[in-house]
């Protein structure tokens, strides 16, 4: 495998840091990854070194705020107008890649945060990869949702630019750590792998912390994600719904299982897949096995895009 750092022009001419994996020989597929709320790109080595023994290529970059980017060192911020510049700067790096490997199919995998902005892009039209696989995802209700928006609202008065506050702290990852009390450290509820969780903690490329702003537009793209109409935009093509059984974010499998059953009744070929015993990072969850199967399951989902790239298309009346 070979791997490649370059920067990535992104919306407004904006630089942003990116990563491609390349196989030995010529790519079957290329796999886009979109990562996770505070952490980076650099952290999908194993999975795109897993992947690129069966001559898969894969591509990433740090969103805003996010990994070697500029900005604040302990809270994740994607800035004014964020969400809406990194929707864009998913879709440049999307056509990028079709450029640059033309005629291989295109998959896309979201985790957590990068879940989340794919599907707003999907919703919208924005991209139409051959394969989807949102890792880390769920749905929850829009009441619920839009309480919590609106007390995020009246924090964003008390927080600096691009900064957080304590209510903020508690509704956003506190939450999801208290689930897991007594707790070790401030990120318990993503991984039962100590050792692994400790690498997070102490990488210094991972913010601690997301801002009041930040969470603020992940709760709006919950809201239409999630809505009943969400789906309606999307391309039909294999979707691979990948999760922990105790992630909190998936609301321990309930709200991943919900998801998967609204994209059936969309008309949409999903699969579901929950891996026991395995929390929010399913893959750093080395210790329990849950890696090595959310890699093998990728792959497998892999082969899938691949079968239905390769099946011939229904030919127009004038190409016949």
């Amino acid at each position: 495998m070979q791997e490649t750092e370059f920067q990535f022009a992104g919306a407004q001419g904006t630089e942003l840091p990116a990563r491609l994996w390349l196989p030995d020989g010529q790519p079957r597929l290329v796999l886009q990854i979109s990562h996770g709320m505070t952490e980076h790109s650099g952290r999908y080595d194993t999975l795109a070194a897993a992947l690129a023994e069966h001559g898969i290529a894969c591509a990433a970059f740090d969103l805003r705020g996010h990994g070697r980017n500029p900005g604040s060192r302990t809270c994740a911020d994607m800035g004014p107008d964020g969400w809406e510049q990194s929707l864009s700067d998913l879709q440049r790096f999307c056509e990028r890649l079709r450029e640059s490997f033309p005629g291989v199919p295109l998959g896309m995998l979201g985790f957590s945060l990068g879940s989340f902005l794919l599907r707003d892009a999907l919703c919208r039209g924005m991209v139409a990869p051959a394969g989807v696989i949102l890792a880390g995802t769920g749905t929850q209700p829009g009441a619920v949702l839009a309480v919590i928006q609106a007390i995020v609202r009246g924090q964003l008065r008390r927080a600096k630019p691009g900064g957080t506050t304590p209510l903020v702290q508690k509704l956003s990852f506190g939450a999801y750590n208290r689930k897991f009390a007594p707790n070790r450290t401030r990120a318990d509820w993503l991984c039962a792998d100590e050792a692994a969780l400790d690498r997070y903690c102490a990488d210094p490329l991972c913010r601690p912390d997301i801002s009041a702003a930040l969470f603020l537009e992940l709760l709006s793209a919950m809201r239409r994600t999630g809505g009943k109409r969400a789906l309606a935009g999307w391309n039909r093509c294999p979707i691979l719904l990948l999760s922990g059984a105790d992630d909190p974010v998936g609301a321990m499998g309930s709200g991943v299982r919900q998801l998967g059953a609204a994209m059936e009744r969309a008309g949409l070929p999903v699969q579901t897949v929950l891996l026991p015993g395995a929390r929010h990072d399913i893959f750093h969850e080395e210790a329990g096995g849950a890696a090595a199967q959310a890699r093998s399951r990728i792959l497998r989902f892999c082969e899938t895009i691949l079968a239905e790239s390769e099946k011939p298309r229904n030919q127009s009346p004038a190409e016949k």
